[in-house]
């Protein structure tokens, strides 16, 4: 290694010193200008929209682009005196004064980017007065709109074509030389193109809606559509015939869209139209027609069936059912405060396990304490919605079909760990049913969806053989569990709003309730610690996961409110499987 000297050190912070400067007047010497904003000129009868863009470029970038589609050019030859001003920043090579120009070239003309004077050859270039441009100082230029357009525009022309703001000056190089340069350009896309109608795939009639979809030929070149509907056809210039003006829709990012709260019986005329980013809307597609019909929604037909549900029940609403599940929702809160500081830490580390392919030991090696047990599972579950019609009814097969997934988990606190362990906990579980509402007319299904929701809750008390995986060494815990249950549940209909019937009497039921009831559990775990010890071990140590299970179980669930006749029966009996984890 060669050892520095004083001197040697001296030479080389010299260099480093004069490479800075030279770098630094390297970077000086690049002319800069920077858009600040730009808004309506005094006197103008036209302001700019924020999609034209108004606020600061970056200094000096070369993409600088503002917008104008058709809409805006429509705006523009119809004001008198459409002029926007430009402010915008000049920094030199080096300080001084400068003198420079601003030329505008109307959409599909360009200006000379080497003189500061008006070229001889392109009369179309608009140069304006030269002026003395000084460090820091903020200039602006005021661009009449009717010149960038050109006066006998249509704006129906479907074309796509620049203007540009081009900013010139004079500026002074660091050999002492002057040389022109173009500091910046900016682009003003006036975009009167648009993109292509899309094509009406299909309007298909629901209770009280109808859902169009469409498609388009390219959809690179579409953000949105609008849909247009009426009660009487629609003409290209927008109007149905008549007085009547079509309702448009908010723009729509996906290819179909329900129009709700229509009267049944009734003709519609239905358009779509697509937007690109511009802004720019095309012509409308082929028209459309529907006609929404009456369809019974899976609570209409619960109701007309024979069910018995009044529904109308929400726990938080100042019209709840008080005797239909308050002091399970108390018990399920004295629960969740007795308990859940100790919940939330088992909870965490459960979540994070869950990506873990191997877990646990099939010893009772365990340096963390074991307090908690949380569970991840899924079931087939089938509503007993049917079972009170004895055959005679199938609303819920007639609308529904049959089974499908409950997904849901549980956390419990243990009270007693002797022979086996004792505990208290909370169950929960999220199931969801879509099918297709009846057509009125012919009994077939419609193409309206209708929606089954139960959201079940449990308060529960668990007992589990634990010692035998734990001590003994045989890697199975079987349990039992028995608990309170209460099962929020809604019906919506084709709308996706909640589902309504009107009795003869007049009285209004709405599907949204609860029904409680009570529920027996008897399981088995296996400890899947006996796999991979070494990785259980781990797990309890880093983690606090102390043992870990695949577990099945048959939960027979009584959910009619003890019997009550008039509540909807959601009992069941189900087959389990799922994780579970000590902690």
């Amino acid at each position: 290694m060669t050892r520095r000297t004083p001197w040697t050190q001296g030479i080389g912070a010299a260099v480093v010193a004069c490479a800075a400067a030279v770098w630094s007047t390297a970077a000086w010497a690049v002319p800069v200008v920077a858009i600040q904003s730009i808004e309506t000129a005094s006197g103008s009868d036209w302001a700019p929209p924020s999609h034209f863009g108004v606020g600061a470029s970056t200094p000096g970038q070369a993409n600088d682009v503002h917008y104008i589609n058709r809409a805006d050019c429509k705006a523009i030859m119809a004001a008198a005196n459409p002029v926007v001003k430009i402010n915008w920043t000049w920094a030199p090579s080096f300080p001084g004064n400068y003198s420079g120009v601003v030329k505008v070239a109307p959409r599909g003309k360009a200006c000379g980017e080497t003189t500061l004077q008006k070229d001889d050859t392109n009369t179309s270039c608009i140069v304006h007065s030269e002026q003395t441009y000084k460090l820091g100082a903020t200039y602006s230029v005021e661009v009449q709109l009717h010149q960038l357009l050109g006066k006998d525009t249509t704006c129906d022309e479907n074309s796509e074509q620049d203007a540009f703001v081009y900013f010139l000056v004079n500026d002074q190089a660091s050999t002492g030389v002057n040389q022109q340069v173009v500091a910046f350009k900016s682009k003003i896309l006036v975009d009167l193109a648009g993109p292509p109608a899309p094509t009406l795939s299909s309007v298909a009639p629901g209770g009280g809606n109808l859902t169009a979809t469409w498609k388009h030929g390219d959809s690179s070149k579409v953000a949105g559509s609008h849909v247009y509907w009426a009660t009487l056809p629609i003409d290209p210039t927008g109007v149905a015939a008549g007085t009547i003006k079509p309702q448009k829709s908010a723009l729509v990012t996906t290819k179909y869209y329900q129009i709700k709260d229509l009267t049944n019986g009734t003709p519609y005329y239905v358009v779509v139209t697509a937007v690109d980013d511009h802004g720019n809307e095309s012509g409308y597609s082929e028209l459309g027609k529907g006609t929404p019909i009456d369809v019974i929604d899976a609570w209409q037909h619960y109701q007309t069936s024979g069910g018995t549900e009044e529904g109308g029940f929400a726990p938080c609403s100042a019209g709840a059912r008080p005797a239909a599940g308050g002091w399970w929702l108390a018990g399920l809160a004295a629960l969740l405060a007795i308990g859940g500081w100790r919940w939330r830490r088992g909870l965490a580390v459960a979540a994070l396990v869950l990506t873990a392919v191997g877990t646990g030991s099939a010893t009772a090696y365990a340096d963390s304490p074991l307090d908690n047990s949380a569970e991840f599972r899924a079931t087939r579950y089938l509503p007993g919605i049917d079972a009170p019609f004895g055959g005679k009814a199938k609303p819920y097969a007639d609308i529904f079909g049959n089974a499908d997934w409950e997904i849901g988990g549980a956390a419990d606190v243990r009270l007693w760990d002797r022979f086996g362990s004792l505990s208290v906990g909370l169950g929960y579980g999220w199931f969801t049913k879509e099918g297709k509402g009846l057509e009125k007319s012919t009994g077939k299904a419609s193409t309206d969806a209708t929606t089954l929701k139960i959201v079940p809750l449990s308060l529960d008390l668990t007992y589990r053989l634990d010692p035998l995986a734990h001590k003994a060494g045989i890697p199975f815990v079987p349990y039992a569990k028995i608990g309170a249950m209460y099962a929020f549940w809604w019906m919506l209909n084709g709308s996706g709003d909640y589902a309504t019937y009107t009795t003869t009497a007049g009285t209004k039921l709405e599907a949204l309730g609860g029904t409680g009831g009570w529920h027996a559990v008897a399981g088995l775990r296996f400890l899947m610690d006996v796999l991979e010890p070494s990785a259980a071990r781990s797990f309890d140590i880093e983690m606090g996961v102390n043992h870990s299970y695949l577990y099945i179980e048959y939960d027979r669930r009584v959910l009619n409110d003890f019997g009550n006749a008039k509540s909807i029966d959601l009992s069941d009996g189900v087959f389990t499987f799922g994780l579970a984890f000590d902690l």
